[in-house]
């Protein structure tokens, strides 16, 4: 889980480019990049559960999200183990892309934006050579979509000069009954929450909106605290319990009872952090693994 390239997708990004499934999927894949973005490959399977929509809305989304340049195809290297029906390596463009000021022109309409008054008489003065004074009506019917585009803008700026570090940001009375209602410890939670942002450096506008999200992505992912507490009971991971397979992207019928789900396990049954379990997974560390499962004698 990456909180920079969530913030990304939810604050840099303009939000008539992912309206409706875009958003959802967008945010689906910046969950699993990096801190750059890149890196993100969740199998279609898995997109569909995590997001509830069809194979076919997917399909069609990832597509949409490739074309408005706001994903790319990655390094599939990462991808090679998966055989035959491995998914597609996306990256997300945090680089490239930085909302509508000072994304590259790839139309008509953004060049015309940025057209200097002069190169505008001349091109007016072509028409008028050419096509006569219907070109010119033409041409200036254009210029009312350019105060359209900076009326979105300014709000966006003004929300980023708002944005401030998480300080002494503790969870409300409503964290604490949305995290009850989710069956999650809202302390713990809460701990793991200030000490990413802490160590990420993340600026938000709204940490309480965050708080939430975080709240229900690991809900949704099956990566938080649960509150045990008055229940007696305890889950015992295993190589095929439904932790386990998440945080290793597998399903069910692909449960393997390998050195790599019996480690992942054994950690999660130790207290590991289940964020440092999808890191070390992600990057094929198995030492920082088995170090998360080491204890002295």
């Amino acid at each position: 889980m990456s909180m920079k390239a969530l913030e990304w997708a939810m604050y840099e990004v303009p939000a008539e480019m992912v309206k409706g499934a875009l958003l959802r999927i967008l945010l689906t894949l910046a969950d699993h990049a990096d801190t750059r973005g890149e890196g993100a490959f969740p199998s279609q399977k898995r997109l569909c559960a995590l997001t509830g929509y069809s194979r076919r809305t997917i399909q069609n989304g990832l597509h949409d999200l490739e074309d408005a340049g706001l994903i790319v195809k990655g390094d599939q290297r990462l991808t090679e183990h998966y055989g035959r029906h491995r998914p597609i390596v996306w990256n997300l463009s945090m680089k490239d892309f930085r909302g509508a000021k000072t994304a590259p022109l790839e139309n008509g309409e953004s060049e015309a934006q940025h057209t200097t008054p002069q190169a505008t008489l001349g091109a007016q003065l072509g028409a008028q050579k050419t096509a006569g004074r219907g070109a010119i009506r033409g041409a200036t019917s254009l210029r009312p979509n350019l105060y359209k585009e900076e009326s979105y803008i300014e709000p966006r700026e003004s929300n980023a000069r708002e944005a401030k570090t998480i300080g002494d940001w503790k969870p409300t009375p409503e964290h604490r009954a949305l995290a009850a209602r989710l069956g999650l410890d809202c302390e713990a939670e809460a701990a793991k929450f200030v000490d990413q942002a802490l160590d990420q450096g993340t600026l938000s506008a709204d940490w309480d909106a965050r708080f939430r999200n975080w709240l229900r992505r690991g809900h949704e992912l099956g990566i938080t605290h649960t509150n045990t507490t008055g229940t007696g009971n305890s889950h015992q991971h295993t190589w095929k319990c439904r932790h386990t397979l998440q945080l290793l992207h597998r399903s069910e019928p692909d449960a393997i009872c390998d050195a790599l789900a019996c480690t992942v396990a054994t950690a999660l049954n130790e207290g590991a952090d289940p964020q440092t379990i999808t890191r070390a997974v992600r990057d094929g560390d198995i030492g920082r693994l088995r170090d998360l499962t080491w204890e002295p004698a």
